[in-house]
């Protein structure tokens, strides 16, 4: 049978049938048992998470997932959390929105980063969903109906993929997935006393994290401002309510703590201006504001950088090119800097030169995802698949559930006409993308091509059964 790229593959397109009837609800299956430890709870995460993959428009660059990663590890050394293991996905919506959920499951949406005015708001955020996590609210408030857990993981999972699907990228838009998907989302709210105990943490996380206090307040006093002059509820005050309760007791709270001045988190702008210039729908507007900012005393390197994303976004390489060159010179060793100069290379198919600087970058981040997209890119046209093989297989090894490698290996393998290695790979991405079905034929077809060759058969099928159990385990 002919092998296809893994890269004509889109999740949106393959399940843009669930965006069909914004009524419908994804199906989570029965009643599972209570949430009672570390090990069922990351299974449980991990079954979501692929239902989600399958269902929601995913931000496709992994560099702003690692920067959310980052930033979550960071805050979670001043958490009760022991031995934290994140598994973070950045949904493509420009509604305000985060949630946590058992397993060490944090999203966000590219909404959130857009919407907040410093690190220190974003982190404020970031912080409250570790409170919930710590201590293991989600759980606790399913105890007194154990059918609750997966009702409320459902109507999350509808009110992402519903308000992603219906909102189109606008903020004004409300949250619609439908009556009865909202009415499934309420079984997610929780209680104020959780809510309280999650500012308290976050607060304190915050704080100890060195960020400022007064920011979450801030933040969540201007997402309730916005929504009584927009006139909508934003996602994440759906499942988090505000209430002028809680409001007033986090200005309690930070009333008596002195301000920390805002630090400068430069990955935070950068990350921050990429989503802005990704989501422009006045290009030339954009441009000759960031232009004439440079001119001005406002220049800084965010404005710099931004303006560099804009001309190459409007397809002016070599515009581009010229205002990140002071950039790269000022700070060479800044990932962002280094990424936009490979995607500069490769738009000029450049090949060789992406590939020289992804294999340098990579030895300053080893198995760093968004580079190594990067390095694929170069590397195939070039015919070195043979070459990165090694460094995908090992970075995979290090992150098993992300599908986005898995993606990487299986074109890799293609290259090396390595079928074995494609079904392989193939299977797995499609697996963590929730498409059980699909995966099961790559495995299929897996063992056809092993043939009598029993010690590699059996692995296989030991895979596809493992990937049946646990597709299976919550149903």
């Amino acid at each position: 049978m002919p092998l296809v790229s893994l890269s004509t593959f889109t999740s949106n397109a393959a399940h843009a049938g669930m965006f069909d009837d914004p009524n419908a609800l994804p199906t989570l299956g029965q009643p599972a048992d209570l949430i009672a430890d570390g090990p069922t709870e990351q299974r449980l995460g991990q079954a979501w998470l692929r239902q989600l993959r399958g269902s929601a428009p995913l931000w496709p660059d992994p560099l702003v997932r690692d920067y959310i990663e980052s930033l979550l590890y960071k805050l979670s050394l001043h958490t009760p959390l022991q031995q934290p293991d994140f598994s973070v996905i950045v949904v493509d919506d420009t509604q305000v929105n985060a949630f946590a959920v058992p397993g060490g499951v944090v999203g966000v949406n590219t909404g959130l980063i857009l919407s907040s005015d410093s690190e220190d708001e974003l982190a404020s955020v970031l912080s409250h969903e570790l409170g919930h996590l710590s201590q293991r609210h989600f759980a606790r408030s399913q105890e007194a109906n154990q059918y609750n857990q997966w009702l409320a993981l459902a109507g999350l999972l509808a009110s992402i993929a519903g308000a992603a699907a219906g909102a189109g990228g606008d903020l004004g838009v409300a949250v619609g997935a439908s009556a009865q998907a909202l009415a499934v989302q309420n079984q997610l709210r929780y209680s104020r006393a959780y809510e309280q105990e999650a500012d308290r943490l976050g607060l304190q996380t915050l704080t100890e994290a060195g960020y400022d206090p007064h920011a979450m307040p801030a933040f969540f006093l201007k997402l309730d401002r916005n929504t009584r002059r927009l006139g909508y509820m934003p996602e994440f005050l759906l499942t988090h309510p505000l209430s002028t309760t809680r409001l007033s007791d986090l200005a309690r709270r930070v009333a008596d703590t002195p301000r920390v001045p805002l630090a400068n988190h430069p990955e935070f702008r950068f990350v921050q201006m990429r989503l802005q210039v990704a989501y422009s729908t006045q290009l030339d507007d954009l441009i000759g504001a960031l232009s004439n900012s440079l001119n001005g005393s406002s220049n800084s390197e965010a404005s710099r950088f931004g303006l560099s994303l804009a001309q190459f976004r409007k397809g002016d390489v070599d515009a581009a090119r010229e205002t990140l060159a002071p950039l790269l010179k000022s700070d060479p060793n800044r990932l962002d800097f280094r990424i936009s100069d490979i995607d500069l290379d490769l738009a000029a198919r450049n090949y060789a030169s992406a590939y020289e600087k992804s294999r340098r970058s990579l030895s300053l981040f080893p198995n760093q995802p968004s580079l190594l997209l990067r390095l694929t890119q170069a590397a195939l046209p070039l015919g070195k698949a043979d070459s990165i093989r090694a460094d995908l297989d090992r970075a995979v090894a290090i992150r098993p559930n992300d599908n986005g490698l898995w993606r990487l290996i299986a074109d890799c393998a293609l290259k090396q006409q390595d079928t074995l290695g494609v079904f392989r790979a193939r299977a797995e991405y499609l697996f963590l993308e929730g498409r059980l079905k699909a995966a099961e034929d790559q495995l299929s077809n897996a063992l056809r091509v092993a043939g009598e060759n029993y010690s590699l058969s059996a692995q296989i099928q030991r895979r596809l059964a493992v990937m049946r159990k646990l597709d299976q385990e919550f149903r």
